[in-house]
């Protein structure tokens, strides 16, 4: 039985974008709904550089 898979790096690629100089100060959660959402956490004293930056284009 021929596989008619691909292996899934041939359509994705790691990024990992990192919130250096804190160009970005708010800090998004994950809803129920998978959707982008304002987190409720406590940010206070968390140092934001080592929080990943949230693209807003879908890789294609």
């Amino acid at each position: 039985m021929k596989s008619n898979y691909k292996p899934i790096g041939d359509y994705i690629r790691l990024v990992d974008e990192r919130n250096v100089g804190l160009k970005v100060t708010t800090l998004l959660g994950l809803s129920i709904s998978k959707e982008s959402i304002p987190s409720v956490a406590n940010t206070i004293g968390s140092d934001m550089e080592n929080y990943k930056e949230k693209s807003n284009s879908l890789a294609v």
